[in-house]
C-alpha cells in the first residue's frame, strides 16, 4: 500500500476512517473490496480480520497487509472528520462511484466497437451485460444464455457421474438422509424443526462435526449457547465422553487420553463460530460474507430462527420472520452454500393424538414453507425410535428415516451405527 495524501472529500478514505473509528460498522451494510480503486486491499484485510474474529485497528490491518501502510492508516484515522452515523451514505457513495466507473468503461468500449463497425444490436447487448456486472455481488454471474446454462449443467452432471457417491451435495454423515436428498446442496436453505429438548442443536452440531471432519469449512451461528458450551458439545461428540461431565467436571482418569485426542482433532477443524445472542439478519449476512472472504465457507448452520432479528422491524411477527427467512435464502443463493436453519415448533403436535410433527407446526409456517428447499422434522417419541421426517424436498423424495440418538453425547447417527 503506497502512502498517499489524505483528502477529506475522498469517499474511500472517509469510509475507511469511519471503520477504523467504529469497526463494528463493517458488519452493518454490504461492502465489497472491488468497489475501491486505491484501497481495495485495505478492505480485503478488514473483511479478513472480521472473518477471523480479530478486532480492526490500524495495527491489525497493517499486519494483515504484510506490515505495510501503517502511516497511511494513521493519516486516515487521525484526519477523518466523517460521522459514523453517515456510514451507510459513505458506503452508497463508494458503491455509486464504482458503478459509474463500470458504466463509463462499458460506454467507452461500446463507442470503440461502433467505430470499428460492429453491429449496433451486438454492441448494445454487450453494453447492457457489462453494465449489469456492477450490481452483481462479488462479480457472481446470475445471467445465462441457454448454451451457458447447459454447459454448467453438463459439468455438474459429469461431476455427479464421476463421483463415488453419485451426488454432488455435501455428505452429512447420515447416509440415509444423503441418499434421499442427494446430500446437502449449494444454494439450498434447509429448515430443521423440532419441539424444545428434542435435539435440534445436537443435530446441527452432528452434521457440522461430520462436515468439518471431512475437511469442509463450516460456520455456526449460535444465538442460544455461548462458544464454550458449543465447544463442550463438540468435544463430547468427538471424544464419546458424556456431555454432562464437561459441565460437572466429573472426569475420570481414563477420560483424559480421549479428551486430549478429541481436542487435538477439533483444533484442526475449519470451524467458525459466532455466538452473538441478539444478531440481526444483516449482521449474520455480513459475518458470513466475511468468512467467505477469509478463506471460504462450505456450509452454514443457524441456531435458531426465532432468535434472529430483522434489520428493521415492521412490528408484525409474520412479516419480520418473512424478511429474515428471505434474507437467509438469499444468503444461500449469493454465497452458493447450503444454509441450515433450526426452528422451533408450536404446541400443535402436543394437542394431537399423533404427536408426529408436521410442517404446519412451524411458527409462521407459511413463508418458511415457501422459501425452504428442504424441511426436516426431528421427532423423539417416548416409546420407539427417533425419526428424521423429510416433509419437503424441492428436488426429490420425502419420507421418514429411523435413526439413533446417543443421549450421552447428544449425537444423531444412522440407525445401523
Amino acid at each position: 500500500m503506497t502512502t498517499e495524501v489524505y483528502s477529506h472529500t475522498d469517499p474511500e478514505q472517509k469510509l475507511i476512517g469511519v471503520i477504523l473509528m467504529r469497526p463494528e460498522l463493517i458488519l452493518s451494510a454490504p461492502i465489497e473490496a472491488r468497489w475501491f480503486i486505491r484501497n481495495h486491499r485495505v478492505i480485503e484485510a478488514m473483511l479478513s480480520l472480521t472473518g477471523k474474529g480479530i478486532n480492526i485497528d490500524i495495527f491489525t490491518v497493517s499486519k494483515q497487509l504484510g506490515n505495510k501502510g501503517l502511516n497511511t492508516l494513521i493519516e486516515y484515522q487521525k484526519n477523518s472528520f466523517a460521522n459514523p452515523k453517515n456510514y451507510q451514505l459513505y458506503v452508497d457513495e463508494v458503491r455509486s462511484n464504482f458503478e459509474a466507473r463500470i458504466v463509463r468503461t462499458a460506454v467507452e468500449s461500446a463507442l470503440s466497437s461502433i467505430d470499428n463497425g460492429d453491429k449496433p444490436t451486438e454492441v448494445l447487448n454487450d453494453l447492457i451485460s457489462a453494465s449489469m456486472k456492477s450490481t452483481t455481488p462479488d462479480s457472481k454471474n446470475f445471467n445465462y444464455t441457454t448454451k451457458e446454462a447447459m454447459i454448467d449443467f453438463i459439468d455438474e452432471l459429469t461431476e455427479i457421474y464421476d463421483g463415488d457417491d453419485k451426488h454432488i451435495g455435501l455428505n452429512t454423515g447420515l447416509d440415509r438422509i444423503d441418499r434421499i436428498l442427494g446430500g446437502i446442496h449449494p444454494s439450498d436453505m434447509i429448515i430443521v424443526g423440532a419441539r424444545p429438548g428434542v435435539g435440534k442443536t445436537a443435530f446441527a452440531l452432528s452434521i457440522l462435526k461430520n462436515l468439518a471432519k471431512s475437511g469442509k469449512k463450516v460456520g455456526f451461528f449460535s444465538t442460544e449457547m455461548a462458544v464454550k458450551q458449543v465447544m463442550g458439545r463438540l468435544t463430547s461428540l468427538e471424544s464419546g465422553i458424556h456431555a454432562v461431565k464437561f459441565r460437572t467436571g466429573a472426569l475420570v482418569e481414563e477420560d483424559f487420553p480421549r479428551l486430549t485426542l478429541a481436542t487435538n482433532n477439533i483444533a484442526k477443524y475449519n470451524f467458525r463460530i459466532c455466538d452473538k445472542p441478539a444478531i440481526t439478519i444483516g449482521e449474520l449476512v455480513m459475518q458470513s460474507r466475511a468468512w467467505m472472504a477469509d478463506g471460504g465457507i462450505d456450509f452454514i448452520a443457524v441456531d435458531y430462527l426465532t432468535r434472529l432479528h430483522p434489520d428493521k422491524s415492521r412490528n408484525n411477527q409474520t412479516l419480520d420472520v418473512g424478511d429474515i427467512v428471505t434474507g437467509l435464502k438469499n444468503l444461500a443463493r449469493t454465497l452458493n452454500v447450503p444454509v441450515m436453519v433450526l426452528a422451533q415448533l408450536n404446541r400443535g403436535s402436543e394437542n394431537r393424538t399423533d404427536k408426529t410433527p408436521v410442517m404446519s407446526d412451524l411458527r409462521d409456517s407459511g413463508v418458511i414453507e415457501q422459501e425452504a428447499d428442504q424441511i426436516m422434522m426431528l421427532y423423539r417419541p417416548d416409546e420407539g425410535e427417533p425419526e428424521i421426517i423429510i416433509e419437503k424436498n424441492r428436488h426429490g423424495a420425502v419420507g421418514s428415516i429411523r435413526c439413533n440418538f446417543n443421549n450421552e453425547t447428544m449425537e444423531w447417527k444412522d440407525k445401523d451405527e
